[in-house]
């Protein structure tokens, strides 16, 4: 038996069984996104504004998400103004919704209900109306365009044995945009969606789920049109030190060399914090007129969140629990321990902390492995608050949790 045999054994069984593509389900086009979470939401907003009101697409808009927890009702109708349609995943009969973050890209272009599909990253801004992609002679050849990254995956890879694919010498794709009509793509989807179920395995080798759209369409061999052109970088506006690391925004071309697609990786764009700024990026002004207003609309949390510390953890009488909220960004659960670190939910970024004396009042720092993370003051309502004192420098509650 080989070393990935069982592997091999599911991946072939999802082949041979494959049903046929259920023409009675899906049609006409649109664009899917995915976008659970405060972050993820903020830069859908600043997406379907650009699209909606900048480009003026007459596209259809999916926006999916995994639950109460990542979209609530007032998240949701903030999107519906802008003829959006928001899909919960947990509400597709028949199917679980993937535990990963990943995984739920693959998994709302299989469920979507389109045809075809052009799929973007939340964090992406065309330039132009994606809808003409659609149109492109490349697609109507093959039914599927896709990106490069700037990246290939290298010949040493395990993935290559993994999916029994012969090495290529080609570029790996960059999936924060896809083109695909899924009549004519159907069983490759299937595969992809099958190595996502399994992201526990495969995520060891790959990079998320990109890496897995490219390997099941080889497996298959699958036509595909791949965009000729490398992503064109484009970096923020002045270095700033308190960021470790700032951009590039990934400007992706069409098939005659001209950027449509701003991938804006990281930093993504945050509601209440520092947002850099990048020559070139086409409608950036827009796009930070969006987030004010969203400002106004929307305080950047998600009222379904509930938290608790993890049973497991919760049989030191000595530790103390906090909801650390980073606003707008994301939640989670911090174990405070009486000799100054941070137990669960600890990062690097956030490992250990201590209070320090100020005039009449105390300061609580957070510190990670490298500097002092954030400085809080409590008020009167028992919350600890202050702002991140690196990177976007977000508002930041530390909420006491009481059993």
């Amino acid at each position: 038996m080989g070393l990935y045999s069982e592997y091999h054994r599911l991946q072939d069984e999802v082949i041979e069984r494959a049903a046929p593509y259920p023409a009675h389900r899906f049609q006409g086009r649109g664009i899917v996104t995915c976008a659970g979470g405060p972050r993820f939401f903020t830069c859908a907003w600043v997406l379907v504004r650009v699209l909606r009101d900048v480009l003026k697409t007459a596209l259809p808009i999916q926006v999916w998400h995994r639950g109460a927890t990542e979209i609530d009702p007032l998240m949701r109708a903030l999107l519906e103004r802008h003829n959006v349609e928001v899909v919960d995943a947990g509400a597709i009969e028949s199917s679980r919704p993937p535990s990963h973050r990943w995984a739920l890209k693959p998994f709302a272009i299989l469920h979507s209900r389109f045809q075809e599909v052009l799929s973007l990253d939340a964090d992406n801004v065309p330039a132009i109306d994606p809808a003409r992609l659609f149109e492109a002679a490349p697609y109507r050849e093959t039914g599927a365009i896709f990106w490069p990254d700037l990246k290939p995956i290298p010949a040493e890879s395990p993935i290559w044995e993994v999916c029994r694919v012969p090495y290529r010498d080609e570029a790996s794709f960059e999936s924060g945009q896809i083109v695909l009509d899924k009549a004519r793509c159907w069983k490759a989807l299937l595969l992809t969606m099958h190595m996502n179920e399994c992201a526990g395995f495969y995520y060891q080798y790959v990079n998320g789920d990109k890496d897995t759209f490219h390997m099941a369409w080889r497996m298959l061999g699958q036509p595909y049109s791949m965009a000729p052109h490398p992503p064109r970088l484009m970096l923020a506006r002045r270095a700033d030190p308190l960021f470790a690391y700032v951009g590039p925004v990934m400007g992706q071309r069409d098939f005659d060399g001209r950027v449509i697609l701003q991938h804006r990786n990281w930093p993504k764009f945050i509601l209440f914090g520092k947002n850099p700024r990048y020559p070139g990026f086409a409608h950036e002004a827009k796009c930070f007129e969006f987030l004010d207003e969203l400002a106004r609309l929307w305080n950047g949390r998600v009222s379904a969140l509930e938290l608790r510390p993890p049973e497991e953890y919760s049989s030191n009488p000595a530790a103390r629990w906090f909801r650390y909220v980073r606003v707008s960004d994301h939640e989670r659960m911090l174990e405070f321990l009486p000799d100054q670190r941070i137990g669960y939910g600890s990062s690097d970024r956030e490992r250990r902390w201590r209070v320090i004396p100020e005039g009449a009042t105390s300061v609580l720092e957070i510190l990670g492995d490298e500097f002092v993370t954030c400085r809080l003051t409590r008020q009167e309502d028992g919350v600890w608050r202050g702002r991140w004192l690196r990177y976007e420098r977000d508002p930041v509650e530390l909420i006491p949790w009481h059993a």
